[in-house]
């Protein structure tokens, strides 16, 4: 796959896509918005629902198409290593259920942290316009989002990667969060918005596909409990922190 920078295209957009067709065309379109060039680039992990055939017909994007499902956490991984590969030194990963203003790439690049994530919010109002803020004053918030954040490869020479066993999904966010602070990276998160379509894949998937998913998401939290003695968003997994 050739990512390379052409016309100057330093900034890279990582899509992963499992389902919902709908909501991975608005979030590609508002990666493809933004006011800084950008490649973009969309994982789709084994959609059922004509995502491939899709991305075949589409311009302009790079994609690669997995034959059957992966964690979220390799398909992240592997994006992200194909990046560095050619050359790119920050990316802005989302999910496919995100809308992003125009600025979000260059705000979320130009605020210098290693790990800097963006703000859901649940409706289009609320993401206000672009230059709507004063990015001096994006204040943090104690904790970083995982639906839409900026990686800089200083991160993962680290030795930060995902924990790709966390199949399918849940808690690879929670591992790779700790990572960093053992790492002594701080994960910031600053108050600029993003839509978020919340929870689509569960929303939308069928029956079975819940299940396997619920099943996976307590078995990846019993694992961190192993690991670390408490399970994610508790007031013990806060003081892991401290």
């Amino acid at each position: 796959m050739d990512l390379g920078h052409r016309g100057g295209k330093v900034n890279h957009v990582i899509v992963v896509a499992r389902n919902n067709l709908a909501l991975t065309k608005k979030a590609v379109a508002s990666a493809l918005l933004q006011d800084v060039p950008c490649t973009v680039l969309v994982v789709d992990n084994a959609s059922t629902d004509g995502t491939a055939d899709w991305l075949r017909g589409k311009d302009g994007i790079h994609y690669w198409v997995e034959n059957k499902q992966q964690s979220l956490a390799r398909c992240w991984n592997v994006a992200l290593k194909c990046v560095w590969a050619m050359g790119g030194k920050h990316a802005l990963v989302i999910n496919n259920d995100v809308e992003l203003r125009s600025d979000c790439y260059r705000v979320l690049r130009d605020h210098g942290s290693l790990f800097v994530t963006a703000f859901p919010v649940d409706t289009k109002a609320e993401m206000g316009v672009p230059g709507d803020c004063d990015e001096k004053d994006l204040h943090d918030r104690p904790y970083p989002v995982f639906s839409c954040w900026l990686i800089r490869k200083e991160v993962t020479d680290r030795g930060c990667w995902f924990r790709e066993e966390l199949y399918p999904a849940y808690t690879e966010d929670n591992f790779f969060h700790l990572a960093m602070h053992h790492a002594g990276i701080k994960a910031i998160c600053i108050d600029l918005p993003f839509l978020h379509h919340g929870e689509a894949t569960l929303k939308h998937c069928d029956p079975a596909e819940k299940s396997m998913i619920l099943r996976g998401a307590q078995k990846n939290r019993e694992k961190f409990k192993r690991e670390f003695g408490c399970y994610p968003a508790s007031p013990e997994y806060s003081a892991l922190f401290r």
